[in-house]
């Protein structure tokens, strides 16, 4: 049943608005990246087997062993293309032989021996011609260094301490005969020549040490006890007089000053200086004989040993102090230095 009728004026008018809402459509899912992806690894995969299967297509597997060619007596670059035609690292090394003038006259590894691809292989190649060392000792220095220029070497000169006449080749080195590259040098000793030993028993050492050194001879100073004044010299070796090698040395015994002779005994007095007597020379004799000799002349005797592994010398006088022909006190004591085999 309806009922119509009139809506009161005062009735306000209501009106309702929809919104409609259209739900959303999902994107479709983005495939490029995967695509990408999948053609890195197809590349990747190709290239990797390119890269271990190209070497098998262009040459040999490089483990595979070679053997080394002889070539022993062949020019170094006939030597050396050979080596490289079998895979093989040729390494130069020149040396002086009796071989012609860039010859392979040697190989390491050997010919025959079986190695890997790339392996090195040493050739000894002659680098000049050889010649014979000629004999230059005796000979004065600038006749050596003449003969041995001539044969095509050169000369090194040192000074050596020698008995012979100064100048004089007193040795050499590669020895005469030897077979060397020519340019080689060939040592040679020369002799400064002797000269005479000065006498400075007596001197002050400053004194002595300057004699011998301008005569051509090294000092060699020994501090000892003795009743000459501080740094008189008392003894020296070789003796005076004597040759000696210009540049070899000279011992000199220094007194200290320290040895006093004894003191009278008490309640006696000295109404004059003691008298002095010649030491008799001993040295090189037996000790027994040399301190009776000693004893003698009116002295006392000190014996000192001196190792020595000569068992000839045993027992010998090596020196004495004060040195044999010296006049000293009577009765004040002589020291003798005597060798004592220590073998």
């Amino acid at each position: 049943m309806r009922f119509r009728g009139r809506r009161s004026a005062e009735a306000p008018t209501q009106v309702i608005e929809e919104e409609e809402v259209v739900p959303a459509r999902p994107r479709p899912p983005t495939l490029w990246p995967w695509l990408l992806l999948l053609l890195l690894l197809v590349a990747g995969g190709l290239a990797a087997a390119y890269y271990f299967t190209r070497d098998d297509d262009d040459k040999p597997d490089e483990a595979v062993a070679v053997t080394i060619p002889n070539v022993v007596g062949q020019k170094q670059e006939v030597a050396v293309r050979r080596l490289n035609e079998r895979d093989l690292v040729p390494r130069i090394v020149t040396r002086a032989s009796q071989a012609p003038k860039g010859t392979v006259f040697g190989e390491n590894p050997g010919a025959g021996t079986e190695v890997a691809r790339e392996s090195p292989v040493t050739l000894l190649v002659s680098a000049t011609e050889v010649t014979s060392v000629p004999n230059v000792v005796g000979a004065k220095s600038a006749v050596a260094v003449n003969r041995l220029k001539a044969a095509g070497l050169n000369a090194q000169l040192t000074s050596v301490p020698s008995p012979k006449a100064a100048g004089t080749v007193t040795a050499q080195n590669p020895a005469a005969g030897a077979s060397v590259g020519k340019g080689s040098t060939v040592g040679l000793r020369v002799s400064k020549g002797a000269t005479t030993v000065p006498d400075v028993v007596g001197q002050d050492a400053s004194t002595a040490r300057t004699a011998l050194r301008s005569a051509g001879l090294v000092p060699v100073v020994f501090q000892v006890p003795g009743a000459e004044p501080k740094g008189t010299v008392t003894a020296q070796k070789p003796m005076s007089g004597k040759k000696a090698p210009r540049g070899s040395k000279v011992r000199i015994n220094v007194s200290t000053g320290s040895q006093t002779s004894p003191p009278p005994p008490s309640g006696t007095t000295t109404t004059r200086a003691a008298a002095t007597v010649k030491v008799p020379d001993v040295v090189g004799q037996d000790q027994a004989t040399a301190t009776s000799s000693l004893r003698g002349a009116g002295f006392t005797v000190r014996v000192i040993t001196v190792p020595t592994d000569d068992e000839a010398r045993d027992g010998t006088v090596q020196e004495e102090q004060p040195a044999g022909g010296r006049r000293a006190p009577e009765g004040s004591q002589v020291t003798i230095y005597v060798f004592e085999f220590s073998g």
